[in-house]
């Protein structure tokens, strides 16, 4: 039998995000990749695509609505692996260009486009990688946009006070994404530009989030 293979993908601009993948690399227990296609292109996960047995999709500084050549290449190499039903989690702009491929609408959820960020506190419905009695807690939040409208194929997985939309779940594919990022680590805080002090408990709910993910692969 093939060995498990989690593909990693850090749709960074400017920062990766290294510490985020340090820390879920070590926890997923299985063999992991780190891709970086806004940076450096597509050849790396195109050498392992026929390896995959799960997909993380992390946050990014851009917008799906933004179009660059790279989110397009991404988009179009991502839909195929989706159909052959790889578990697939993604965070913040993953969240968002999941819902964006499968027709939902992603926007500012102000017009003046200010920020939410820090923590904040969600309710995820029961599903096949959060059967836990506790239905509430907080995750950390960066973001302007945010999922508008839920695509027809999807359901919502999580919401909260601040966004309607806070994860969504496919329909019938094993595909599940979340507005905040659960991944988040003090480092990332600090990358974030967010230097308040952090109780390590306060990261405790968005890792019970990724341990429901890796546990189904």
């Amino acid at each position: 039998m093939a060995k498990k293979h989690l593909a990693i993908i850090d749709p960074a601009v400017k920062t990766p995000e290294l510490d985020c993948f340090n820390q879920l690399s070590l926890r997923a227990g299985i063999k992991t990749s780190y891709h970086l296609p806004a940076l450096f292109g597509m050849d790396s996960l195109r050498a392992h695509e026929d390896s995959l047995t799960g997909l993380i999709i992390l946050g990014s500084s851009s917008s799906v609505n933004d179009r660059h050549p790279w989110q397009a290449e991404l988009e179009n190499w991502l839909k195929p692996q989706l159909e052959k039903k790889i578990p697939t989690l993604g965070f913040c702009y993953g969240h968002q260009m999941l819902a964006y491929l499968y027709g939902g609408k992603v926007d500012f959820m102000f017009s003046d486009k200010r920020k939410l960020q820090g923590f904040r506190k969600i309710r995820i419905n029961p599903n096949a990688i959060w059967s836990s009695t506790k239905t509430e807690g907080e995750v950390y939040v960066s973001h302007r946009e945010a999922v508008l409208e839920c695509p027809q194929s999807m359901q919502v997985l999580a919401s909260s006070q601040e966004v309607a939309i806070d994860g969504l779940a496919h329909k019938t594919l094993p595909i599940w994404s979340f507005q905040s990022h659960p991944e988040s680590t003090p480092l990332f805080l600090k990358n974030m530009g967010d230097s308040s002090p952090v109780n390590p408990e306060s990261f405790e709910f968005g890792k019970k989030i990724v341990e429901g993910f890796l546990n189904y692969l």
